[in-house]
C-alpha cells in the first residue's frame, strides 16, 4: 500500500473517478462529499493525506483545514481548486496545506504530489523519532548516578542548561563530558539549534583552525572550495569543543576572539562572520597547570572557566557502579535482542573491585562484551573480558583505600584491615576456623581472640 488517502469533494464524478484511479494505483482510499463526514472518518482513522476541494457545503475549504489540524497535525493536506481560486489556495498553504493542484488536473498529476507528500512526511517523521532518540540520549535522565557527586553535576546542569555562560567540563578520558555537554544543550532554549562537536586531539594547527573557522578557496593546498567552520555550522545552537587543552597557543587568541567578540574570518578571507554560539568545552588535563607552563594562555582560560563541572572517575564514585551496570544491561539487551540476564554475585564484586582506568566508557565495553558471551541467561565470571577473568585472581588481595581521606584513625584502620582479612579468609575457608588459620598463618587462638574483639561471630 503507498499510502492512505482521504478524497473530500461534493463533486460524485470527480470523488468516484479520483478514488477508482487512486485505487488501481496502489493507495488505500477513502472518498466522502462534506467536511463533516471526512472529519467523523480522521478523529477515528489514520490517513497520510487529505485531498480536498477548496469549496465544501457547510465548510469551506479553509476551516476545514484548521479542523485536520487540530484533530491530526502530522496529517498533510492538498487543496483541490479552480483556477478561478488559486488565491484562496495559496492563503490555505499560509494556513498549513502541503500543496494544491489545480482543476482539471490528471490522474498522474496528482499521484506525483501524493508521492511528493508523503516523502516529506516520511523525512519528517524519521527527523522527529532522531531528534527524539537524541534527545532521550541526552536527557538527564541517561546521566546516571546516585553519588554525591554525580547528584551536585545534575543540579548544576539543572541550574545552568538555560544560561548562555560558557561552560568548562573537567575529567578523565570515558567519564562523559560528551554527554554533559549534549545534555546541557538538549535541555536549553538553544535545543531546536545544531549541536556540532569537534575534538581538538591529533589535529594539527592547519586541520584545526580550518575545522573550527572555515577556509576560503584557495587558502591552501587542497582549499578547492569554500568551507564553513564549525563555529559557522553550530550559529543559534551549541558547539561541543573536547580536548581544548590540545588546541595551539598560537590559535587560542582567535578561539578568545569568538567568545569576546562573536566575529571571526575564515582561513584566507577577509568578511567577518558573526555567530550566535554557545561554546562547551572539555579538558581531560588541569588547563592551570598549562597556563603555569606557557602552553595555554591565561585570559583564555578565565574566559572557558565560567562555570566548571569536574566529573569525577568511576573509582572515585563506585557506589554509581550497580547502577550503571543495570542501565548498561538493558540498553544492550535491547540493541542485541536478547533477554536481560542476571549477574553473579562474585561478578558483581569483581565489577565493584576493579578501578576502571577507562572509567564509565570501559565499563559499558565490558558490560556489551559480557552480554554477548553470556550463556544461561546470567553473566558469569567468564562473560567477562580476558583481562578481568585475570583481575578475579588478584581481586582477593585487601587494599585500603585512603584516597579522599586527608586524617585517618590508625587503630581504627587496623581493626577495618583485619576485620576484612578475616571475611576474606571466612569466604575462601568456607568457614573452617583451622582452614582460615592456615591461609592467614596465624595459630588458631589468635584468629579467635581476634574474632570476639572485633565482635565477629558465624
Amino acid at each position: 500500500m503507498r499510502g492512505r488517502v482521504l478524497i473530500v469533494d461534493d463533486e460524485k464524478l470527480m470523488r468516484v473517478s479520483l478514488e477508482n484511479q487512486l485505487k488501481k494505483e496502489g493507495f488505500f482510499v477513502k472518498a466522502m462529499k462534506t467536511a463533516g463526514d471526512a472529519l467523523k472518518y480522521i478523529r477515528n482513522e489514520d490517513f497520510d493525506i487529505v485531498v480536498s476541494d477548496m469549496r465544501l457545503p457547510g465548510l469551506d475549504g479553509i476551516e476545514f483545514l484548521k479542523e485536520i489540524k487540530s484533530i491530526s497535525q502530522k496529517t498533510i493536506v492538498i487543496i483541490m481548486t479552480a483556477y478561478g481560486t488559486v488565491e484562496s489556495a495559496v492563503t490555505a498553504m499560509r494556513e498549513g496545506a502541503f500543496d494544491y493542484i489545480c482543476k482539471p488536473f490528471s490522474t498522474d498529476e496528482l499521484i506525483i504530489k501524493l508521492e511528493r507528500a508523503l516523502a516529506y512526511q516520511k523525512a519528517t517523521s524519521e527527523v522527529t523519532r532522531l531528534r527524539s532518540e537524541i534527545q532521550e540520549l541526552y536527557g538527564q535522565d541517561n546521566i546516571i548516578g546516585k553519588s554525591k557527586s554525580m547528584m551536585k553535576i545534575l543540579e548544576t546542569i539543572k541550574t545552568i542548561s538555560d544560561r548562555e555562560t560558557t561552560v568548562l567540563i573537567q575529567g578523565e578520558s570515558g567519564t562523559g563530558k560528551e554527554l554533559i555537554a549534549g545534555a546541557l544543550h538538549y535541555n536549553s532554549s538553544r535545543k531546536e539549534g545544531p549541536f556540532v562537536e569537534l575534538s581538538c586531539a591529533a589535529l594539527n594547527k592547519e586541520i584545526l583552525e580550518s575545522e573550527l573557522f572555515g577556509h576560503e578557496k584557495g587558502a591552501f593546498t587542497g582549499a578547492i572550495r569554500n568551507k564553513k567552520g564549525k563555529f559557522e555550522l553550530s550559529d543559534g545552537g551549541s558547539m561541543f569543543l573536547d580536548d581544548v587543552d590540545d588546541i595551539p597557543i598560537e590559535m587560542q587568541v582567535k578561539l578568545l576572539r569568538v567568545l569576546q567578540e562573536r566575529e571571526y574570518e575564515r582561513v584566507g578571507g577577509e568578511e567577518t562572520i558573526s555567530v550566535d554560539v554557545r561554546l562547551i568545552c572539555a579538558t581531560k588535563v588541569d588547563l592551570t597547570i598549562l597556563v603555569k607552563q606557557g602552553k595555554f594562555r591565561e585570559d583564555l582560560y578565565y574566559r572557558l572557566n565560567v562555570v566548571a563541572i569536574n566529573l569525577p572517575a568511576l573509582r572515585e564514585r563506585k557506589e554509581d557502579i550497580p547502577l550503571l551496570i543495570n542501565y548498561f544491561i538493558k540498553k544492550y539487551s535491547k540493541r542485541l535482542k536478547v533477554s536481560m540476564p542476571d549477574i553473579s554475585q562474585n561478578t558483581l564484586e569483581i565489577l565493584m573491585k576493579y578501578h576502571w582506568p577507562g572509567n564509565v566508557r570501559e565499563l559499558e565495553n565490558v558490560v556489551e562484551h559480557a552480554l554477548v558471551f553470556t550463556s544461561n541467561n546470567k553473566i558469569t565470571v567468564q562473560s567477562l573480558p580476558e583481562n578481568l577473568k585475570k583481575f578475579e585472581s588478584v581481586s582477593d588481595k585487601i587494599h585500603l583505600d585512603l584516597q579522599e581521606k586527608d586524617k585517618i584513625d590508625f587503630q581504627d584502620e587496623v581493626a577495618e584491615f583485619e576485620r576484612n582479612l578475616i571475611k576474606w579468609a571466612y569466604k575462601k575457608a568456607n568457614g573452617n576456623q583451622i582452614n582460615m588459620a592456615e591461609i592467614l598463618g596465624i595459630p588458631r587462638t589468635t584468629l579467635r581472640n581476634k574474632m570476639i574483639k572485633l565482635n565477629l561471630s558465624w
